[in-house]
């Protein structure tokens, strides 16, 4: 769920703006703590194949994939009750 929010975050600043946030962007756009909370959550979108980050550029960030549609609930099946 955080990173889902990160990486739409990401989509959105860039459909907005046609480049890549900074990191203290990222931070401040997701109400992220502390940086390295919002350096975690950019290395594991990036181990998971939705970002690649070039390491010492300023806007380094880049998209690979889009966030996935969150899944729907899934409703418990009901038996039919007859009428009798």
């Amino acid at each position: 769920m955080k990173q889902r929010s990160v990486l739409i975050f990401i989509e959105d600043y860039v459909r907005e703006h046609s480049r890549a946030p900074l990191i203290r962007e990222v931070q401040a756009g997701c109400r992220i703590v502390s940086y390295k909370s919002a350096i975690d959550r950019l290395t594991a979108l990036e181990r998971k194949g939705f970002i690649r980050r070039r390491q010492h550029k300023h806007r380094g960030i880049f998209l690979l994939k889009r966030a996935p549609d969150p899944k729907p609930a899934v409703q418990p099946a009901m038996p039919l009750l007859e009428a009798t």
